[in-house]
């Protein structure tokens, strides 16, 4: 008889935010009685695969840094599940959040400001270590070891964060977060604060590790033309939620929803003025009264008279989800 083989197990995903709402109370009056909320992130899912990147982009004040937060438990969930390596986020205490997070780890926007200027970068990058007890030998050789591996010399362990330039201290913002060995890393706009050239580097930085730790990457950035050099999928969200999904050479070539469509057509053309008549107009609503029907119907230049007061669905199209009237069926 011929042998029967065993079908392959599927690996799990590593992140998976299932219907996802952060909310922030509005407190008026001398009693502080809630009088609405600020729906910051409402209702996002997404998976994220192990040795992953998935680029998360929109405007300010979309939500994105929010959900960045909430998945690292620095906000509170106000519904929603985070399941993290088959683990629920939300429904852990305290000890075992902090536990955690030796798994996801987050690289800031601002190096300056997430790196204590009263440590030298020796106690910096060897922090995490000496809190969980991982410190083997002694911390300089940790500490060398880690930045040898951002492209820094040994001799910088005994310097302080002020002495180095934007690039180097988000360097050693990388070591810090590369310490613990994390399965995950989030980065908030790690490179919008860089010149383009450095931000090259960076980028060809963050892939380097991540062959050769087999990271996954959550990288969230209003710059769709950064996310691209390093995405392998890319989320568009808008005004808390995500409005198109799919893999990053399907979004960038044929963009669907007609926001992913002005982020595009907003991104500089080196060589001459670029002027884009879909490129978004105005200033987004506030996301404490969102718009009736579709988020973005007053700025979108292909509103229908149904995007006023019916919300889209997610549909499949392309091989994309997208969240517009225009696709849906007759």
């Amino acid at each position: 008889m011929p042998e029967t083989r065993k079908p392959t197990p599927v690996k799990a995903p590593l992140l998976e935010v299932r219907d996802l709402k952060t909310w922030f109370p509005i407190k008026r009056g001398l009693f502080s009685i809630t009088d609405g909320y600020v729906r910051a992130v409402d209702g996002i899912s997404f998976v994220l695969d192990r040795n992953e990147t998935l680029g998360l982009v929109g405007e300010s004040g979309c939500g994105k840094t929010t959900l960045g937060r909430t998945l690292l438990g620095l906000e509170q969930a106000t519904a929603g599940d985070i399941v993290f390596d088959g683990v629920s986020i939300p429904t852990l205490g305290r000890r075992q959040m902090n536990r955690l997070r030796r798994h996801i780890q987050v690289v800031f926007q601002d190096p300056l400001s997430s790196l204590n200027p009263r440590m030298n970068v020796m106690d910096i990058v060897t922090e995490g270590l000496v809190q969980f007890g991982m410190v083997e030998g002694s911390k300089q050789e940790h500490a060398a070891r880690l930045l040898g591996e951002v492209g820094m010399n040994r001799d910088a362990i005994y310097r302080w964060p002020h002495e180095f330039s934007g690039g180097q201290r988000q360097r050693i913002s990388i070591a810090r977060a590369l310490s613990l060995k994390p399965d995950l890393i989030i980065c908030d706009e790690a490179v919008s604060a860089l010149d383009v050239s450095v931000q090259a580097q960076v980028i060809n930085l963050f892939l380097k590790l991540q062959k050769d730790h087999r990271l996954s990457y959550l990288f969230i950035s209003h710059d769709l033309s950064v996310v691209s050099n390093i995405a392998d999928r890319v989320a568009v969200m808008y005004l808390g939620q995500i409005v198109e999904f799919g893999n990053t050479a399907d979004i960038v070539r044929n963009p669907l929803h007609p926001y992913t469509r002005a982020l595009i057509a907003a991104v500089p053309v080196a060589g001459g003025k670029h002027i884009a008549s879909d490129a978004v107009r105005g200033e987004p609503p506030s996301p404490a009264s969102p718009p009736e029907g579709c988020r973005f119907h007053p700025r979108c230049p292909e509103v229908m008279p149904v995007c006023r007061h019916t919300a889209p669905n997610v549909m499949e199209k392309d091989g994309h989800q997208v969240m517009c009237h225009l696709y849906s069926q007759a």
